[in-house]
């Protein structure tokens, strides 16, 4: 007898368990774009002032998303916060080698963050979710695209330096 192809069913996550992850990655999206930010002020401030805006946004979204889960009905979800592993502290950023090998995973951790939340929206089953998903989903390809630009414009500065 055949064996019929397995299929990967869809998760289903419920409304608190989808909050409760966007809020916590956003949490750690802080976290990030702080120590990244603390870590290219003694190197280059643009980058640094770049850096702590992109976690003013990120804060902002914790927020967006708590006023979400008061409307709601559900409990804080900050209150569901883990216990959390010390971080190391922040590495220094002092050439420009290293400055570019940094922005590079900034970009990349960017666009993980953005396919996390298409995720979220893929495997929720919650309609009044669906806007704010799809906010946060508009405001992390922009972060993403600001991220590259930067990236990019920096590295043409490099080339045009060394061309000097």
């Amino acid at each position: 007898m055949p064996e019929k192809p397995t299929t990967i069913a869809r998760m289903a996550l419920v409304l608190d368990e989808l909050l409760t992850l966007a809020e916590a990655h956003e949490r750690a999206e802080v976290i990030r774009y702080r120590r990244l930010a603390f870590s290219f002020l003694p190197f280059d401030t643009t980058v640094s002032r770049l850096m702590a805006s992109l976690g003013v946004q990120c804060e902002m979204r914790v927020e967006e998303l708590r006023r979400l889960s008061r409307q709601l009905g559900l409990p804080d979800i900050g209150s569901k916060q883990t216990t959390q592993t010390t971080t190391p502290p922040p590495l220094f950023i002092d050439t420009p080698l290293q400055a570019f090998e940094v922005l590079v995973q900034a970009v990349n951790d960017a666009e993980n963050s953005k396919h996390f939340h298409k995720h979220l929206r893929e495997v929720g089953t919650v309609p009044a979710l669906y806007p704010a998903q799809t906010a946060m989903i508009k405001q992390k390809q922009a972060e993403h695209a600001v991220l590259e630009g930067f990236l990019a414009s920096r590295t043409e500065l490099d080339r045009m330096d060394q061309r000097a």
